[in-house]
């Protein structure tokens, strides 16, 4: 059904009937409703191309993968994005994933698209602590939202977690079921959200008066396999921690692995604590103790909020700060009262 056809039907000028639709004043209001009318029976959906020109407006989002080694994305940001996307394409806006070349950085790829005029918007993912991206779109005049925030997070709307506040409560947990030698996998300290999830499990230490063992801070713990790697040299210490505390799932479920390759028992002589709240820390068996954020509603809001942004550019930044929440399963509990024995056969 075209715009034609339905001007036809009505015995209507093309004009009076895209005037009716796009609600301009100068058309009666009984013209108005019986052209919505017909439109709605007739089956009539506006051309999206034809609106965005009338418009003057992209209505495309840009999501540029962040550059990560050895694969694109995580489950995490998988979540996220899916959240977007459904967001977006109930006001019949469009997601564009762009990854990043070999050779290229992600600004690069942003000033590509923003040149070629195919983006109305960028959203930003996994921000740090002084991030080229957000510089970069600050300059470019060009709408985005920020998942996270850097260290000065003033100018620009962005939807972030407390993270300080989630790992103050995920040590105290720990601290409360009676670990006192508690084990720290970060993620890379550039990173904003791993420096303060960092910092507040360090300053949850400190409030409860527990001495943090250097050897027990691991950062730089980005994914599954660094994550085994690190629990396997814990292990190998003469002293070994009662639970680990993990920066995100992903890592945490890289360490439940590693704990019961090596014979030990997860949840009873060493418990796990994650962050993110993904199904799959669910399914794995025990099941996962996690700071929990939902990722899908973060992901819709974001997509909420650049809509908002990108339709007024001028209008006040959007800045919302959400809390995780303590989801308790099987992987932490109090500490064994029997020592675990360490991969050179002595206990700790």
């Amino acid at each position: 059904m075209s715009i034609a056809r339905l001007a036809k039907h009505l015995g209507l000028s093309e004009g009076t009937v895209s005037r009716a639709l796009n609600n301009y004043p100068d058309i009666a209001q009984k013209t108005r409703e019986r052209v919505v009318k017909a439109a709605n029976e007739l089956g009539y959906r506006p051309s999206t191309a034809a609106r965005r020109l009338a418009r003057g407006v992209v209505e495309t989002i840009g999501f540029v993968l962040p550059a990560r080694t050895g694969h694109l994305i995580d489950p995490f940001l998988a979540e996220i994005l899916d959240g977007v996307a459904t967001e977006l394409a109930l006001s019949d806006w469009d997601l564009l994933v762009a990854a990043v070349p070999e050779g290229h950085d992600e600004v690069a790829v942003m000033d590509r698209l923003i040149r070629s005029g195919k983006v109305g918007g960028f959203i930003v993912s996994r921000t740090r602590r002084h991030d080229p991206r957000i510089d970069f779109l600050r300059k470019s005049g060009i709408p985005f939202v920020a998942q996270g925030r850097t260290e000065d997070s003033r100018d620009y709307a962005w939807l972030d977690i407390d993270n300080e506040k989630a790992f103050v409560d995920a040590t105290n947990h720990l601290i409360g079921l009676g670990h006192r030698k508690i084990a720290y996998l970060g993620g890379d300290p550039n990173l904003n959200y791993a420096w303060q999830r960092k910092n507040g499990f360090l300053s949850a230490a400190k409030s409860h008066g527990y001495p943090i063992d250097p050897a027990f801070l691991r950062d730089g713990i980005c994914d599954e396999m660094a994550a085994r790697k690190a629990v396997a040299e814990l292990l190998e210490l003469p002293d070994h921690p009662t639970a680990i505390l993990c920066v995100t799932d992903t890592v945490a479920i890289g360490a439940i692995h590693a704990l019961q390759h090596a014979g030990v028992t997860v949840g009873s002589e060493i418990s796990v604590i994650g962050f993110d709240g993904l199904p799959m820390g669910e399914a794995i068996h025990p099941g996962l103790t996690t700071m929990t954020q939902a990722s899908d509603k973060i992901g819709r809001e974001i997509g909420r909020m650049v809509i908002a942004q990108a339709n007024a550019p001028a209008s006040e930044f959007s800045q919302t700060l959400w809390e995780a929440t303590l989801t308790i399963r099987g992987s932490a509990n109090p500490p064994a009262t029997k020592p675990v024995s360490n991969a050179k056969g002595g206990t700790s």
